[in-house]
């Protein structure tokens, strides 16, 4: 798996239909566990798409439709 900083890390399991939760609404999403020294949640193209969500970086709001 190609990260954010260009890496290529090894995925290590995927846990399916873990549930993300945002807000009050809990949203299942397949999980790539990767070795890192960093604690960070990437969330793919495919998830925006599927749920057509919309990042508003300008007022720190994600709209989705669950």
């Amino acid at each position: 798996m190609m990260t954010v900083d260009d890496q290529k890390n090894p995925i290590l399991g995927i846990v399916e239909n873990a549930q993300l939760k945002i807000m009050d609404v809990l949203v299942p999403i397949n999980l790539h566990i990767i070795d890192s020294t960093k604690e960070e949640l990437l969330i793919g193209l495919n998830w925006f798409s599927k749920y057509k969500a919309d990042l508003i970086l300008t007022e720190n709001k994600l709209k989705f439709e669950a």
